[in-house]
C-alpha cells in the first residue's frame, strides 16, 4: 500500500483554494510544514490513526493530508459530534489521538494530555483507549445510520482517489471547474466525491462551513463564479421551496447525491436552468463511495426517476433468483472498503476476483432492459430525518448501554412537519427513579448527534426492576 498524495501536490492545491468573500486576494496555505513537523513530534507515524474533528476549511484539508503524507490514517468526524460520541468512536477505532479547533472545549473529552499544533488547531490525547494498527496510506469514513451509528470503512487512499476520477469523469469534471465545497467533508460524497477530485484535476475550490441556507448558496455561486456543484435532495428541497432554483448562468454542473430526489423536481430544475448539466448520483460509503450516475439533462422524462448505470469498473446484480429485475442491490468494485470495524470488531471484506470486492448495499432497486438503476427503498430498517441517514436500533442501543436503563423502543413518525421526512419517538424503561425525561435527554445530548435526538422521549419507571444507588 503507498501514499498517494505528496507536498507539491498538496502546496498546490491550498493555492487553488480560493476566499468566500468576492474579491479578496488568496494566498497558499503557509503552515503546512510546521503541521507536519507538528504531528510527528506528538508521535504520529505511519499506520497511527488520527480523529479530526474540524469544520469545512484550509485546516481540515491540510490535517488530512499532512496525516497521509506522513502515513498516518485520518478518521473524519462530525465537527459537531459530543464529547462521549467522539470517546465511543474513539474506542471503537483505536484511535486516541484527536485534533480540533482552538476554543474547543476538551474538558468533557477526559483527555490525559492536550495542546497547541498550531494558532489555529489543538490536540487532546484520549485516556483509556487501546490503539489499533492500520496500514500506512489507510483512511476510515464513518458510515451513515444505514450500517449503524458507530461503523468505520478502512480503505485504500488510492482506491478512493480512483472512485474520485471515475466520478468526475461520468460528470464531466474538467481542470476548468471552480467548486464549490458546502457538504460537510466527513461525508464520504464531499470528502471523495468534491475534495479528492478536486485534487486529482486541480480544480479551483471554495470551501463553505454548512449550514446550508438557500440564499447564502445562491450568493456565493453567483459571486465567485462557481462551475460545479453538489447538493443533497434535501438541500434542492429548500432551493425550490425558496424559489431560488433558477440558479446563476455560471453554474454548469449541479450533481445531486445522498438520497433519491423526488422525480418531479428534476423537470423543474432543466427547465428553470435550461443550460444546467444535471446529474443524480447514487453511492454509499461502503462502495467507496460513488456507483452510479445519471446525466438527467440528456435523457428522457422516464429515466428522471433513476441513477443512471454504473460507473466504468463498478458492476451491480441483484440478490434474489436469477433474473429478477427488483431486489436488493449488489455491488461489486475495486474501490469498495477493505474491512468495517464495529461492536468492537474487525470485519474483512476479501476480494472476490482481482481487487475487486462485493458491498450488499441494502437497499431495494429495480434495474431495466438498458441497466438504468431505479431506487426503490431502503432496507426498512432505516429512515431519512433532516437529511440524515438513520438506524432507529443503532439509537436504541445507545440508550440501553446507558446505567439504569432497562430497554429502549424507536417509533417513526411519518410527515411530521414541513422540515423533517419523519418524526423520532423513544420510549424507554428506566430502573433509576431520579432518571427522567429532562435527565435522559441531558445524557443523550452528549453521544447522539442533533439528527439522532428524539422529538418526543417518553420515559416509564420500571418499578419492578431492582435499583441500587451508587451502582451506576
Amino acid at each position: 500500500m503507498t501514499v498517494v498524495v505528496d507536498a507539491q501536490g498538496v502546496q498546490a492545491l491550498f493555492e487553488r483554494v480560493l476566499p468566500l468573500e468576492a474579491g479578496c486576494g488568496r494566498e497558499p496555505f503557509a503552515g503546512f510544514a510546521p503541521l507536519c513537523e507538528g504531528l510527528q513530534r506528538l508521535g504520529v507515524k505511519p499506520g497511527r490513526a488520527v480523529l479530526v474533528a474540524l469544520p469545512n476549511g484550509t485546516h481540515f484539508v491540510a490535517l488530512v493530508f499532512a496525516l497521509l503524507l506522513l502515513g498516518a490514517v485520518p478518521i473524519p468526524l462530525p465537527y459537531a459530534a459530543p464529547p462521549g460520541r467522539i470517546r465511543r468512536i474513539a474506542t471503537l477505532l483505536g484511535a486516541d489521538l484527536l485534533v480540533l479547533p482552538c476554543g474547543a472545549a476538551i474538558k468533557a473529552l477526559d483527555a490525559r494530555e492536550a495542546g497547541r499544533l498550531s494558532s489555529e488547531l489543538q490536540w487532546a490525547r484520549l485516556r483509556d483507549v487501546n490503539t489499533l494498527p492500520y496500514e500506512p496510506g489507510e483512511v476510515v469514513l464513518l458510515t451513515s445510520g444505514t450500517s449503524g451509528i458507530f461503523s468505520g470503512c478502512v480503505f485504500d487512499s488510492a482506491a478512493l482517489l480512483r472512485n474520485a476520477r471515475r466520478h468526475a469523469a461520468s460528470i464531466g469534471q474538467s481542470a476548468a471547474d471552480r467548486l464549490l465545497i458546502n457538504l460537510p467533508l466527513f461525508y464520504s460524497f464531499a470528502f471523495v466525491a468534491q475534495l479528492l477530485s478536486s485534487y486529482a484535476l486541480g480544480n479551483e475550490v471554495v470551501l463553505a462551513t454548512p449550514p446550508f441556507t438557500p440564499i447564502h448558496y445562491h450568493r456565493r455561486l453567483q459571486d465567485l463564479g462557481i462551475t460545479l456543484s453538489s447538493l443533497t435532495p434535501v438541500m434542492i428541497t429548500a432551493l425550490c421551496a425558496a424559489g431560488l432554483d433558477g440558479l446563476p448562468s455560471s453554474l454548469h454542473r449541479l450533481t445531486i447525491g445522498g438520497d433519491a430526489l423526488a422525480a418531479d423536481l428534476v423537470p423543474r430544475l432543466l427547465a428553470r436552468n435550461p443550460d444546467l448539466e444535471l446529474y443524480l448520483t447514487y453511492g454509499l460509503t461502503q462502495a467507496g463511495p460513488r456507483v452510479a450516475t445519471l446525466a438527467a439533462h440528456l435523457e428522457p422524462t422516464e429515466r428522471h426517476a433513476s441513477v443512471g448505470r454504473p460507473l466504468p469498473g463498478v458492476e451491480v446484480a441483484l440478490a434474489g433468483a436469477p433474473g429478477a429485475r427488483e431486489g436488493e442491490l449488489l455491488v461489486v468494485t475495486d474501490t469498495a472498503m477493505q474491512r468495517r470495524i464495529r461492536a468492537g470488531e474487525a470485519t474483512q471484506v476479501p476480494p472476490l476476483r482481482g481487487q475487486k470486492r462485493l458491498v450488499a448495499t441494502g437497499d431495494l432497486f429495480h434495474i431495466d432492459a438498458d441497466g438504468y438503476l431505479f431506487f426503490r427503498q431502503r432496507n426498512p430498517s432505516f429512515v431519512m430525518r433532516r437529511g440524515e441517514k438513520l438506524c432507529p436500533r443503532s439509537i436504541c442501543e445507545i440508550v440501553e448501554s446507558l446505567p439504569g436503563i432497562v430497554s429502549a423502543q424507536a417509533w417513526v413518525q411519518p410527515n411530521a412537519g414541513p422540515d423533517d421526512e419523519v418524526a423520532l419517538i423513544l420510549d424507554v424503561q428506566s430502573q433509576d427513579p431520579d432518571l427522567d425525561e429532562r435527565a435522559l435527554r441531558q445524557r443523550l445530548a452528549r453521544i447522539l448527534l442533533r439528527a439522532e435526538q428524539p422529538d418526543r422521549l417518553d420515559v416509564t419507571f420500571a418499578q419492578h426492576a431492582v435499583w441500587q444507588k451508587g451502582r451506576r
